[in-house]
């Protein structure tokens, strides 16, 4: 079911943000804007802002974003859907829901009762009394008891080729339905099929709603290889926005305003047996920005507990690098030499594991503790230095990134600008459109607050932004952020999207530029007159740009012989440049 688009319009232009943040925020009115203390992350200087006048928020110390829909998501920890149902309630409209295309409902909904039924199938085998045994041991001995047996809906999939594939046959499965789930595959000669699943023990893997969307698997061989299996991806489930134990974790995650993360879903359900309801894990992927703004829904907090090898440590510095990024605050749980958070947590009980948990590192105090606790090649540090600084690349917030980057260079035993240059695209780092290498942007923060006045002033709606926009490029913006929103407004103007829409807010969002977009929105506009004010701001970031090109050209003209081809091209293109330039 889909809520319609004019719905979804109507009571976000009915519900008033200003009365809706002072649910949990204390706003004072300060000028044209409210501003408060931030609910994301804690300050004692108010950098909150609500602007009444186009309805969004922005907070300058942790860089949350957005209209009304997402405060609401951010702060309750609900998905869209609820947040739109929650304000048409409050302010009296109602939400009906619109049908989904019958071939996606039909098809999804098999997708999921088939998952259901492989589900319930794992479950009896489980309870067998004959084919169960010895999965049910294997429990019982890493200390999983019988009660969350049942509350993780734990399984097994039995030591036959085709149980399940017969099991469906009979009940009249879509066995194309199952091959698309990977729940079975074509045996080598094509005339059959046979289960993919065998001899393991099955962790089902719900969504928020509580539906099965794929499963884990675990051998129950010693020796087997891999010792893991997981489904493949879906239209139902997507490794990178998939948590496993979540949908049960969430309420205890509120509660405690903080959520665990381990590597292995036994890790998850023991700490959920030994009273730590807020832990989660990896689905078998790599922590992703998806995640991130997953957890941050429910938690400003995440915990991380690795297992005590070099892997997991290494697991943990790009897990954690990624966290951080997303404006979470990060710490990092350190356990006994080959340990991990099952056996621990088992061994030493729910009191004494707490203290540990208590005892966790803030991200950069446990990066400082691997440098200097791990001898390392040059080699391993470089591997460091890339963990780092991959997981830091869609770090939102340029003022906090500064901070950070400095701190992590310090730790690391670099230089700031390396770690800066490696969170550039490989494709855009530092270059022009000729490929030509370009030298840092002179005065680098007043020139993002010089594109960032500009971006706001083609917000308005005047015949001065309209012609503006005709004489921009991408390429005139130096700031990443500033550039990727400018190509999202000309891709909005050009489909002729309205900016106040909930579709372009849908866009900025799946752009992971909607707090930039209420930065920018929220930037005030100086009196007089706004064309020219308009005029010399687009002259100068122009000018700025080109200047920047010249440079890099008269660098590359003195390191070429006169006569050269290149020299001679690079020498047109300086003059046709400098002509530019004249003409602004």
């Amino acid at each position: 079911m889909q809520i319609p688009e004019e719905t979804i319009n109507e009571i976000r232009e009915r519900a008033d943000i200003v009365e809706v943040v002072s649910q949990f925020v204390e706003l004072r009115r300060s000028g044209s804007n409210f501003k408060g203390l931030c609910p994301f992350h804690e300050e004692k200087t108010p950098s909150f802002n609500v602007n009444p006048d186009r309805q969004i928020f922005h907070c300058f110390g942790c860089g949350r974003g957005g209209n009304v829909y997402t405060f609401l998501m951010e702060i309750e920890g609900i998905s869209f859907p609820e947040a739109v149902r929650a304000l048409g309630r409050q302010y009296g409209v109602e939400v009906v829901t619109r049908e989904v295309p019958e071939e996606v409902r039909s098809r999804n909904e098999a997708l999921y009762r088939a998952n259901e039924f492989a589900c319930q199938l794992y479950q009896r085998n489980l309870v067998d009394k004959r084919k169960g045994e010895r999965a049910r041991q294997y429990l019982l001995s890493r200390g999983i008891p019988k009660e969350a047996w049942t509350g993780f809906r734990i399984g097994y999939a039995s030591d036959t080729w085709d149980q399940l594939v017969a099991a469906a046959r009979k009940k009249k499965y879509s066995i194309d339905v199952l091959r698309t789930l990977k729940l079975v595959v074509s045996s080598d000669n094509s005339v059959g099929y046979y289960d993919y699943f065998r001899n393991r023990l099955m962790f089902p893997i719900l969504s928020l709603s509580r539906r099965v969307v794929a499963f884990g698997a675990r051998t129950l061989e010693t020796d087997a290889e891999p010792k893991y299996l997981n489904s493949a991806e879906s239209p139902i489930y997507a490794k990178r926005k998939t948590l496993f134990g979540l949908d049960r974790a969430r309420d205890s995650i509120r509660e405690r305003r903080s959520v665990i993360m381990v590597e292995g879903y036994t890790d998850c359900i023991a700490m959920h047996v030994k009273g730590f309801g807020n832990t989660v894990a990896s689905c078998g992927t790599a922590i992703t920005p998806d995640h991130a703004a997953l957890l941050r829904r429910v938690s400003q907090r995440v915990v991380l507990i690795p297992d005590a090898d070099p892997a997991g440590f290494d697991s943990a510095l790009s897990s954690g690098a990624v966290f951080l990024a997303a404006g979470l605050d990060v710490q990092v749980v350190r356990l006994e030499t080959g340990t991990d958070p099952d056996t621990a947590v088992n061994a030493l009980g729910a009191e004494k594991f707490g203290k540990i948990l208590g005892g966790a590192l803030d991200y950069l105090q446990f990066l400082d503790y691997i440098m200097k606790d791990r001898p390392m090649s040059p080699r391993e540090k470089e591997s460091v230095i890339h963990r780092v600084t991959a997981g830091l690349a869609d770090f939102g917030d340029r003022l906090r990134y500064e901070v950070v980057v400095q701190d992590i260079a310090g730790i690391l035993g670099v230089d700031p600008e390396t770690l800066r240059e490696r969170r550039k695209p490989r494709a855009t780092r530092d270059t022009t459109s000729d490929g030509l290498e370009t030298r840092p942007s002179r005065d680098a923060a007043r020139r993002v607050d010089l594109e960032k006045t500009l971006l706001r002033l083609l917000l308005e709606d005047t015949p001065e932004a309209v012609e503006a926009r005709e004489k921009l490029d991408s390429d005139d913006f130096s700031h990443d952020r500033s550039r990727e929103f400018y190509k999202l407004l000309d891709s909005t103007w050009g489909n002729h999207i309205d900016i106040e829409s909930h579709a372009f807010h849908k866009r900025a969002e799946g752009a992971g530029l909607e707090g930039f977009a209420a930065e920018v929105a929220l930037i005030p506009i100086p009196p007089g007159n706004l064309g020219r004010l308009l005029n010399d701001t687009l002259r100068r970031v122009k000018e700025l740009r080109i200047r920047d090109e010249l440079d890099v050209l008269r660098e590359k003209l003195q390191e070429l012989p006169e006569d050269s081809d290149e020299a001679v091209a690079l020498a047109g293109h300086y003059a046709r440049l400098k002509r530019a330039l004249s003409e602004l």
